[in-house]
Protein backbone atom coordinates (compact mmCIF):
# COMPACT_ATOMS: atom_id res chain seq x y z
CA UNK A 1 0.00 0.00 0.00
CA UNK A 2 1.43 3.36 -0.97
CA UNK A 3 2.16 5.97 1.67
CA UNK A 4 -0.36 8.33 0.07
CA UNK A 5 -3.14 5.74 0.16
CA UNK A 6 -2.29 4.79 3.74
CA UNK A 7 -2.38 8.47 4.76
CA UNK A 8 -5.82 8.89 3.15
CA UNK A 9 -7.11 5.81 4.97
CA UNK A 10 -5.79 7.08 8.32
CA UNK A 11 -7.31 10.51 7.72
CA UNK A 12 -10.64 8.93 6.83
CA UNK A 13 -10.61 6.82 10.00
CA UNK A 14 -9.74 9.85 12.13
CA UNK A 15 -12.60 11.85 10.61
CA UNK A 16 -15.03 8.97 11.20
CA UNK A 17 -13.99 8.72 14.87
CA UNK A 18 -14.34 12.47 15.33
CA UNK A 19 -17.79 12.41 13.73
CA UNK A 20 -18.80 9.49 15.97
CA UNK A 21 -17.55 11.29 19.07
CA UNK A 22 -19.48 14.44 18.18
CA UNK A 23 -22.81 12.64 17.76
CA UNK A 24 -22.64 10.62 20.99
CA UNK A 25 -24.60 11.55 24.07
CA UNK A 26 -23.15 10.59 27.47
CA UNK A 27 -26.63 9.41 28.49
CA UNK A 28 -27.10 7.10 25.51
CA UNK A 29 -28.62 3.70 26.26
CA UNK A 30 -26.07 0.99 25.52
CA UNK A 31 -28.62 -1.29 23.83
CA UNK A 32 -28.74 1.04 20.85
CA UNK A 33 -24.97 1.46 20.43
CA UNK A 34 -22.13 -0.44 18.81
CA UNK A 35 -19.22 -1.67 20.93
CA UNK A 36 -17.04 1.23 19.76
CA UNK A 37 -19.80 3.72 20.58
CA UNK A 38 -20.21 2.24 24.09
CA UNK A 39 -16.47 2.63 24.65
CA UNK A 40 -16.65 6.25 23.51
CA UNK A 41 -19.67 6.98 25.75
CA UNK A 42 -17.78 5.58 28.75
CA UNK A 43 -14.77 7.73 27.85
CA UNK A 44 -17.01 10.77 27.48
CA UNK A 45 -18.58 10.09 30.88
CA UNK A 46 -15.11 9.75 32.42
CA UNK A 47 -14.04 13.04 30.85
CA UNK A 48 -17.15 14.81 32.14
CA UNK A 49 -16.59 13.41 35.62
CA UNK A 50 -12.92 14.45 35.60
CA UNK A 51 -13.84 17.95 34.46
CA UNK A 52 -16.53 18.22 37.15
CA UNK A 53 -13.74 17.55 39.66
CA UNK A 54 -11.64 20.33 38.08
CA UNK A 55 -8.73 17.98 37.39
CA UNK A 56 -6.28 18.13 34.50
CA UNK A 57 -5.75 14.94 32.51
CA UNK A 58 -2.13 14.78 33.65
CA UNK A 59 -3.06 15.19 37.32
CA UNK A 60 -5.78 12.58 37.06
CA UNK A 61 -3.45 10.12 35.31
CA UNK A 62 -0.88 10.56 38.06
CA UNK A 63 -3.51 10.08 40.78
CA UNK A 64 -4.77 6.94 39.01
CA UNK A 65 -1.18 5.65 38.82
CA UNK A 66 -1.35 5.22 35.06
CA UNK A 67 1.94 4.68 33.27
CA UNK A 68 1.73 8.09 31.57
CA UNK A 69 -0.65 11.01 31.10
CA UNK A 70 -0.93 9.96 27.46
CA UNK A 71 -2.66 6.74 28.53
CA UNK A 72 -5.57 8.67 30.01
CA UNK A 73 -5.58 11.31 27.28
CA UNK A 74 -5.84 8.58 24.64
CA UNK A 75 -8.70 6.98 26.57
CA UNK A 76 -10.71 10.20 26.55
CA UNK A 77 -9.96 10.77 22.86
CA UNK A 78 -10.32 7.24 21.47
CA UNK A 79 -12.32 5.31 24.06
CA UNK A 80 -9.66 2.61 24.24
CA UNK A 81 -7.95 1.54 27.47
CA UNK A 82 -6.78 -1.72 29.01
CA UNK A 83 -9.05 -3.39 31.57
CA UNK A 84 -6.46 -2.87 34.32
CA UNK A 85 -6.19 0.83 33.54
CA UNK A 86 -9.99 1.13 33.36
CA UNK A 87 -10.17 -0.35 36.87
CA UNK A 88 -7.57 2.20 38.02
CA UNK A 89 -9.69 4.99 36.51
CA UNK A 90 -12.84 3.70 38.23
CA UNK A 91 -10.99 3.36 41.55
CA UNK A 92 -9.71 6.93 41.28
CA UNK A 93 -13.24 8.19 40.63
CA UNK A 94 -14.41 6.24 43.68
CA UNK A 95 -16.71 4.16 41.50
CA UNK A 96 -15.49 0.59 42.09
CA UNK A 97 -18.90 -0.41 43.46
CA UNK A 98 -20.29 0.05 39.95
CA UNK A 99 -17.82 -2.52 38.63
CA UNK A 100 -18.74 -4.94 41.43
CA UNK A 101 -22.27 -5.13 40.03
CA UNK A 102 -21.13 -6.23 36.58
CA UNK A 103 -21.67 -9.83 35.54
CA UNK A 104 -23.31 -10.92 38.80
CA UNK A 105 -25.87 -13.67 38.59
CA UNK A 106 -29.25 -12.18 37.67
CA UNK A 107 -32.45 -12.86 39.58
CA UNK A 108 -33.71 -14.86 36.61
CA UNK A 109 -30.55 -17.00 36.65
CA UNK A 110 -30.89 -17.57 40.40
CA UNK A 111 -34.52 -18.71 39.98
CA UNK A 112 -33.59 -21.05 37.12
CA UNK A 113 -30.81 -22.55 39.24
CA UNK A 114 -33.21 -23.18 42.14
CA UNK A 115 -35.78 -24.72 39.77
CA UNK A 116 -33.14 -27.04 38.30
CA UNK A 117 -32.13 -28.12 41.80
CA UNK A 118 -35.78 -28.90 42.67
CA UNK A 119 -36.17 -31.11 39.61
CA UNK A 120 -33.15 -33.22 40.57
Amino acid sequence: MSNNLLKKLQDSQAKAKKKLKNKLNPNSAFGTLTDEEIAMVLALRAKNLRLSQNKKQSDFAKEAELSSPTTYSNYEQKGSISMINFIKVMRTFGRLEELEKLLLQTTKEKIEKIEKQRIK
